[in-house]
């Protein structure tokens, strides 16, 4: 007889699905460990973006900081315009106040002088 046994064909059929089920199994932890690894180099691609940022903001502080400072520099020169406004204001009205009573004083002269010319007084 060429025939094969149904014992020798059910563990033959056995066998091929154990193989056909451990080829399967095989491709799907090789496909979960490539899944791995670029989870892996992503996690690392992050890693490296993550830092440079840290020393991106690092640099932006320090240039806040600088910003910070000169603005102060800034208000520390209002303030001292402010004071001089005020000097000049100040000095402003004294100036006014002495042109005004000059400009009275020539005016009252000239009346005087007009005065005695035409023997007013």
């Amino acid at each position: 007889m060429d025939m094969d046994s149904p014992l020798l064909l059910t563990l033959s059929n056995h066998s091929n699905q154990q193989e056909k089920k451990e080829t399967e199994t095989e491709a799907r932890f090789t496909r979960i460990e490539m899944h791995i690894a670029w989870l892996r180099h992503d996690v690392n691609d992050i890693r490296n973006e993550l830092h440079d940022i840290r020393g991106e903001i690092k640099d932006v502080r320090g240039e806040i900081k600088d910003v910070r400072g000169e603005i102060q520099d800034v208000r520390g020169e209002i303030q001292d315009v402010r004071g001089e406004m005020k000097d000049i204001r100040k000095d402003m009205q004294t100036d006014f106040r002495l042109m005004f009573s000059a400009l009275i004083g020539v005016a009252l002269g000239l009346a005087y002088i007009m005065a005695r010319g035409f023997h007013w007084l």
